[in-house]
C-alpha cells in the first residue's frame, strides 16, 4: 500500500512517497507551483504514476490550538483533493518539520520533500502502533 505524503506551501509543495508496504518513506520531489489547481493536478499525477492507494495531507496546527490561514488553506486543498481525485485523503499534523527538515542541512527546496517525509513518516508510525501484535 503505498502512500504519498504532501507538504503543501505557499510556494513550494515538498512530496514523498511511502514503500510498498507503507512502513517507510522516502522524499521524492517538490512541486515549484503557487497556483492551487495546478498543486493539485501535479499531486494527483504524481499519485497515479506511483500506484498510490492513499494520499496524506500534512496540516500546519498552531501550538496554541485553534486555526490560522495556512491551516484553513490545507484543509480546503485536502477536500479539494478528496473531492477531484478519487484517492483516500487523509490529514497529518506538520508541526516542526520544516524544522526537522532544515536541521543539518541548508535551505532550498529540497527541505519541503524532506519535511513531507517526516509528515508521512509519523503516519506511517502511528499506523503500525495502531495495529495489534499477533
Amino acid at each position: 500500500m503505498r502512500i504519498l505524503g504532501v507538504d503543501l506551501g505557499a510556494r513550494r509543495t515538498g512530496l514523498a512517497l511511502s514503500d510498498p508496504l507503507g512502513v517507510t518513506c522516502s522524499p521524492l520531489s517538490v512541486i515549484n507551483e503557487r497556483d492551487e489547481s495546478q498543486v493539485l493536478a501535479t499531486v494527483v499525477e504524481v499519485a497515479k504514476e506511483n500506484g498510490v492507494d492513499e494520499i496524506v495531507v500534512g496540516m500546519p496546527r498552531p501550538l496554541k490550538g485553534g486555526t490560522n490561514l495556512q491551516l484553513e488553506i490545507s484543509e480546503r486543498f485536502a477536500e479539494s483533493l478528496k473531492s477531484l481525485s478519487g484517492f483516500k485523503v487523509s490529514t497529518w499534523d506538520e508541526r516542526f518539520t520544516t524544522k526537522l527538515a532544515e536541521l543539518g542541512r541548508p535551505a532550498g527546496p529540497a527541505k519541503d520533500s524532506i519535511a513531507a517525509c517526516y509528515m508521512l513518516q509519523g503516519y506511517l508510525d502511528s499506523r503500525t502502533a495502531a495495529r495489534p501484535v499477533i
